[in-house]
């Protein structure tokens, strides 16, 4: 048999290879190649880094393994890995999914089949992000899964008339086209152009002054609200509910609505005059106010003193509006006497109140001392005493009572000065006596 001479040595001499060796070594190479080649996807899904998601759906719907895509809004962003019929006819399918993408699902994502057109053909899994912020980790149930419902699956559902119906209108619609409608969408097609500018200005808004961010957070925070408004199972159905009767008393109270945006620009115009009027008033408030917190802080510790006082005096206060409902027809007839009273009070102007703020008052705050026949009485005392004494004895005289009501008792009694037209009087002279004794001891001293 032939030799072919392959490789050479280092001792100069080639070695030698059969050519039934070369052969099957061609096979086996041609054949590890052919099996990489139709396990590409495998290999490349294996080596490929990123993370594992299991999705349990209620059956499996054509996917196939390294070979059915991942998306998320239509992007891919993985691949089936591995599809695992279950006993009960459902499916586990492991998905692996690009670096990064666990965290853009969020904490409760959902997972949807859908075909890539519209009659079929290849199908892919829709992922779609909800729940709270957060990183994805574990299995996405099948409650959060769907399957695509196929287009020949829904006219086998339609009884005849609607399928003749359908017929009919996908007649009426080549009609429509063949009448003009066609031209329509033309000159629909040709305006488009002139549109798309004043589009490209209104998108470019919604991008907000920071592209990158604002966009993406009025999404986020629409998504959140969406999750938000489904956490509770009808309560979305509810809002729009209640919106629905929202709106039906609107338009059934219409004209009264009209009459109230009508008077609005008047309201408007005084609520401004207010709200400018207000500001000057917290304004002074304002200047005011640091003037007025420590009054306040004083003030504070003041009512938490008087908590006390008030419970002490409810009862007072409760008990007083019986005093001044007693009080009332006493209070009505202090009305007429006041009136006569204002008379009393002008008629005591003038000579009246000179004499009292006269010699009336400088009696009454000076010592008494007397003159003529009384030269020998006199006080140390003010006279406004010795008058309020003869007055408190007055009153104790009048404190007896009898049958008739009340008397004046009146005690009788002697003394030096009550003999009458005898020719000294014994009282005087004994007066004289007693004051030149009281001379005499004060000489004598």
């Amino acid at each position: 048999m032939a030799k072919i001479r392959l490789f050479g040595r280092k001792d100069g001499r080639r070695s030698r290879m059969s050519a039934v060796r070369l052969g099957t070594v061609l096979i086996v190479c041609t054949l590890l190649a052919g099996a990489a080649l139709f396990n590409k996807d495998a290999i490349i899904t294996t080596l490929r880094p990123g993370e594992t998601v299991q999705i349990h759906f209620a059956r499996n719907y054509r996917l196939q393994p390294y070979f059915s895509k991942v998306k998320v809004s239509f992007v891919p962003v993985g691949v089936v890995s591995d599809v695992e019929e279950q006993p009960d006819g459902s499916a586990m399918v492991s998905v692996k999914i690009y670096p990064g993408v666990d965290r853009k699902l969020k904490s409760r994502p959902s997972a949807q089949i859908r075909p890539t057109t519209l009659l079929g053909g290849n199908y892919f899994i829709d992922l779609v992000p909800g729940g709270p912020p957060g990183t994805f980790s574990g299995t996405i149930p099948t409650e959060r899964t769907g399957t695509p419902v196929e287009l020949d699956k829904i006219t086998r559902t339609l009884q005849p008339p609607a399928l003749d119906g359908l017929r009919h209108s996908v007649g009426n619609l080549d009609e429509t086209l063949r009448n003009g409608g066609r031209d329509s969408i033309d000159r629909l097609l040709v305006d488009a152009p002139g549109t798309l500018g004043p589009a490209g200005e209104v998108l470019d808004a919604a991008r907000g002054h920071n592209p990158r961010t604002d966009l993406t957070g009025l999404v986020q925070g629409l998504e959140t609200s969406a999750a938000e408004l489904n956490r509770r199972e009808g309560q979305l159905g509810s809002i729009v509910d209640g919106a629905r009767d929202t709106g039906k008393v609107l338009g059934d109270h219409s004209e009264d609505l009209s009459t109230a945006v009508a008077g609005l620009p008047e309201t408007l115009h005084s609520a401004d005059n207010g709200l400018r009027r207000l500001d000057t008033s917290l304004g002074k408030l304002r200047d005011t106010a640091d003037v007025a917190r420590p009054v306040a802080g004083e003030l504070d510790d003041a009512l938490q003193e008087l908590d006390p006082v008030l419970v002490k005096a409810e009862p007072f206060v409760s008990g007083l509006n019986e005093v001044l409902v007693d009080a009332q027809p006493a209070v009505q007839g202090l009305v007429p006497a006041s009136s006569g009273l204002d008379a009393t009070l002008s008629d005591l102007k003038g000579p009246v109140l000179d004499r009292i703020n006269g010699p009336v008052k400088q009696f009454l705050l000076n010592d008494y001392k007397g003159e003529g026949p009384y030269a020998n009485s006199n006080t140390d005392r003010p006279m406004y005493e010795e008058v309020a004494g003869a007055v408190t004895n007055l009153n104790k005289v009048s404190s007896h009572v009898d049958e008739n009501g009340h008397t004046v008792a009146i005690q009788v009694g002697v003394g030096a000065g009550t003999v009458g037209r005898a020719p000294v009087n014994v009282e005087a002279v004994l007066d004289r006596l007693f004051q030149r004794l009281k001379q005499y001891e004060q000489g004598g001293r």
